[in-house]
């Protein structure tokens, strides 16, 4: 039963047999401002300026890097150094102004089940800026880029962008890529 369009409005729909109503409220905007980044609201004190002046004169920081990646799990230094580089990233170039290169690394793991693949996502998952996991499940092609919906209620059509979206200027990390569709490795 909606009600009158002010603000906001709120549509009710009637689910099974059950007397369970549901309520969507929306919020039309002109305009929104961002008020601040994720990062723009912790400031570096002269303090931390200093610590981070004292290790990057450690001749071992790429080793102390190395180990602080998921410490939980034993050994696997090759790969806690891939993350290490992929999280920290390459330099752009842009070679006299014709084309950009970027400085992403891609990583891909490959190795037998239960050798700590998933627990190393995690951690990335869990420590990386813009870091966004999924599965094979979220992982078909429209999963990665994006998706045209269909909302119940209102009955418009939205786009919603997925992993590799999500992830942009951050780390997609995609579990189980071997098991998906071949068509949507493709995608």
């Amino acid at each position: 039963m909606p009600m009158p369009r002010q603000n906001a409005y709120i549509n009710s729909k009637l689910m099974d047999d059950h007397d369970l109503h549901i309520y969507l409220q929306v919020v039309e905007a002109n305009y929104v401002a961002k008020k601040q980044d994720l990062f723009s609201a912790y400031k570096l004190t002269d303090e931390d300026k200093a610590k981070i002046e004292k290790l990057s004169k450690d001749p071992r920081i790429g080793e102390r890097i190395v180990k602080s990646i998921a410490p939980s799990i034993y050994g696997h230094e090759g790969i806690k150094t891939a993350i290490a580089l992929a999280m920290f990233g390459g330099q752009e170039k842009n070679e006299k102004g014709k084309h950009r290169l970027r400085g992403d690394i891609n990583i891909l793991l490959l190795g037998d089940p239960g050798t700590a693949k998933s627990q190393f996502l995690k951690y990335v998952e869990k420590t990386g800026h813009r870091a966004v996991y999924t599965t094979r499940k979220g992982a078909s092609a429209v999963g990665l880029t994006a998706a045209v919906h269909k909302d119940p209620v209102t009955r418009e059509w939205t786009l919603e962008g997925g992993a590799l979206v999500l992830a942009d200027r951050g780390i997609c990390l995609i579990d189980e890529f071997d098991k998906m569709n071949d068509q949507d490795r493709d995608g």
